[in-house]
Formats: C-alpha cells, structure tokens, sequence
C-alpha cells in the first residue's frame, strides 16, 4: 500500500501527542496504532464514551488542563477526587506539589502529562510522580 498524507481536521492535538509518545515507547509508529485504532472501530471493538460495559459510567476521566500557575496541596487533590473522581493533569505551564502531599493522595492522579511546562515536587514524592508522568518538560525536586 503506497503512503499517504492524510490531513484529519479537529483531532485533539493533545491526544495526538500522548498517543505519539505511547507509541515511541513501544517502538511502534503512530500510524500503526491508528490503524489499529480504526480496524477495532470497523469491527465493532468500540464502546461509547458514554457508557462503560452497560454501568452508565463515564470511561473518560477529567482531565484538569494548566497553561499558567496553579500550586495544589493534599486538601485541593482529595476535594477534586471528591468532585470527579480519579483525574488527570497535563500542564504547559508552572505546577507546584505542595510538602504536604503523600503518596496515597498522590495515587488519586492517574497520569501527569508535563508538555513543555516545569512541575516542581517534594523529595519525596519524586519517584512517585515519575511513574505517572509523561515528561515533556521539566520536574524540579525541592
């Protein structure tokens, strides 16, 4: 089959490079994870986003999106879980950890996508966070 640029107007920039990165680490090609993609769909291996096995529940997490400066303790993680449910962050921007974290509150975050912003972290919780984490930026350790 001969190569061909195919152009897909509204795709998720974001998601575009998570899968991207996903791909890399695997040692595969984001067109080959597509295809997958797409022959699953065509088959019928697709659920909607709506619903998750016939529970009703939402298969998408929220995702709290940062381009500027937000700091979040112990108390801002739990009343978000509280609200949401298991979340995700992705951040272009500065994202401070504050001390009081631990690594039971830090478990509440299911993945961390540092795009090309600085995410500074307790000591502690360094080895933490680089088990969530798809670092494109930087991670500071205080």
């Amino acid at each position: 089959m001969p190569r061909k640029t195919v152009a897909i107007r509204g795709l998720d920039t974001e998601l575009y490079h998570e899968v991207f990165s996903m791909a890399k680490k695997d040692g595969k090609r984001v067109s080959e994870v597509m295809n997958r993609a797409l022959e699953a769909y065509l088959n019928g291996d697709y659920q909607p986003e709506a619903s998750s096995k016939g529970t009703g529940k939402n298969t998408n997490s929220f995702t709290l999106k940062n381009d500027g400066e937000i700091t979040l303790g112990k108390s801002d993680i739990l009343s978000l879980k509280k609200e949401v449910g298991k979340f995700r962050i992705e951040t272009s921007g500065r994202l401070r950890f504050e001390k009081d974290l631990d690594k039971t509150t830090l478990n509440n975050i299911e993945k961390i996508v540092i795009h090309d912003g600085t995410v500074e972290v307790p000591r502690g919780l360094y080895p933490q966070l680089l088990l969530r984490a798809d670092i494109f930026g930087k991670i500071e350790k205080y």
